[in-house]
Parts: structure tokens; C-alpha cells; sequence
């Protein structure tokens, strides 16, 4: 049988799995390996690969597992709604990258955020996090709306953003049974880990530029990207 693709093919990645050329800048906090979230993903991943219809999907490497704050931009969408209103749409990605540099430097980060994961979802697999409580919200809130200030950036789901950590992006459509199936699966283990996971809480954002969905690095090491 042909396979049918998602868009994420010919975007992100290719058929066969491998991750395209992707650039872009994005705020996030990294997930660290000693975290019960980063522990939960790995064996998460590791279970879907053993599913009937596990090699439909794109794993993305644990080194890569974040939780995005801001994002910024994608060079693939050079279009007002999804660009700094501050600057050209045509402005080159090393020129963009110096304009965030300086301008979310600006805007002192939190030093920590409290968040949990409330279920699995997403166009793939993902965990979808919540702030734990009041002060991570508003904190949260004020950062994201200080950014947005600062970077003229305001993407059109700015005040609907659902924080997420993207564990695997899926690749081929799934057939009606391996859709109920992966779904049943999906929000079994959802169950589970929601309490295994609990509170935890995340480093500092910060800024990081990508040459794809595979690595995301911060400014210092912003040299080594091929696209800048």
C-alpha cells in the first residue's frame, strides 16, 4: 500500500524519517536528563517504536527535549503574522539572530518555572504542560508578553499557546484502526505518567537557534549551525 504522508514530510522531515533543513529561533527551557520528565520520554519513545504502527513516526533526539516558552521565528514562514514587526521580512537569519540577541537580553528571564504535565497529545507525541501554580503563571505570562514587546514578535496563537515538549513527530497517516489503537495507547500512558511525572521544575529560558528539529543551541554556540 502507497503510504499517505503528513505535512511534516517535505517540511521537517524527509519520508524516510531523516530531519530537513529547518532554521529558525525559538526561547525555551531545556528538560535536564536527571528529570522525571526527561526519564518519562525516553521510555515513552521507546514504547511507541515496539507499537504496530511505531515506524510511522520521527523520534527526536532526547539532547532536543525542551519545552518552548516563545517562539520566535521560522525561516520557512516569512509572512507578517509569524516575523518581527520590527524588522524587514527579507532580513537574512544571522541578522535576525543579532536583533534577539540584543533585544531579549532586555528581558530578564524567570529563574524557574513550576509546571506539570496534564495529558499527552499534539500533532505526533508530545507531553502538554500547564503551569503548577499562580506564580508560574503569571510569570509565564509576563515574560511571553515581554518578549513579545521587546522582539515585535506576536504570533496569531499568542494568547492560546499550549506549552509543550514534542517527543516524536508522526510521518504517515495512520489507518482508522492504528489511529483508535495509538490513541488508546496515547492516553493510557498519559494516565499513568501524570503521576509519575508530577511537579517539576524547569531551568531558566533562553534563547536558542536551529538548523532543524534535531538540535537547539544558545548563542554562544551559534557558530556551528550551518544556515547562519
Amino acid at each position: 500500500m502507497t503510504p499517505h504522508y503528513t505535512y511534516h514530510v517535505g517540511e521537517k522531515f524527509h519520508e524516510d524519517g531523516s530531519v530537513r533543513t529547518y532554521p529558525g529561533a525559538t526561547v525555551i527551557c531545556f528538560a535536564s536528563p536527571d528529570d522525571a520528565i526527561y526519564q518519562a520520554g525516553e521510555g515513552l519513545q521507546a514504547d511507541l517504536l515496539v507499537q504496530p504502527y511505531g515506524g510511522k513516526f520521527a523520534l527526536l533526539p532526547p539532547s532536543s527535549f525542551h519545552m518552548t516558552v516563545f517562539s520566535l521565528i521560522l525561516d520557512a514562514k516569512r509572512i507578517p503574522s509569524e516575523w518581527s514587526d520590527q524588522m524587514r521580512l527579507d532580513s537574512s537569519l544571522a541578522l535576525m539572530d543579532s536583533f534577539f540577541i540584543k533585544m531579549t537580553a532586555t528581558v530578564p528571564p524567570p529563574a524557574q518555572l513550576r509546571m506539570c504535565m496534564t495529558w499527552i497529545g499534539g500533532r505526533g507525541l508530545s507531553f502538554r504542560l500547564s503551569p503548577a501554580d499562580e506564580a508560574t503563571y503569571l510569570a509565564l505570562r509576563e515574560y511571553r508578553q515581554r518578549l513579545s514587546q521587546a522582539t515585535g514578535v506576536r504570533h496569531p496563537d499568542f494568547d492560546t499557546y499550549e506549552y509543550h515538549l514534542t517527543l516524536a513527530y508522526q510521518l504517515q497517516v495512520l489507518t482508522p484502526d492504528e489511529e483508535a489503537a495509538f490513541r488508546a495507547w496515547r492516553d493510557a500512558q498519559g494516565e499513568r505518567l501524570r503521576c509519575e511525572i508530577g511537579v517539576f521544575a524547569t531551568p531558566a529560558p533562553m534563547l536558542t537557534f536551529f538548523d532543524d528539529m534535531f538540535r537547539f543551541v544558545p548563542t554562544d554556540e551559534r557558530a556551528s549551525l550551518s544556515t547562519r
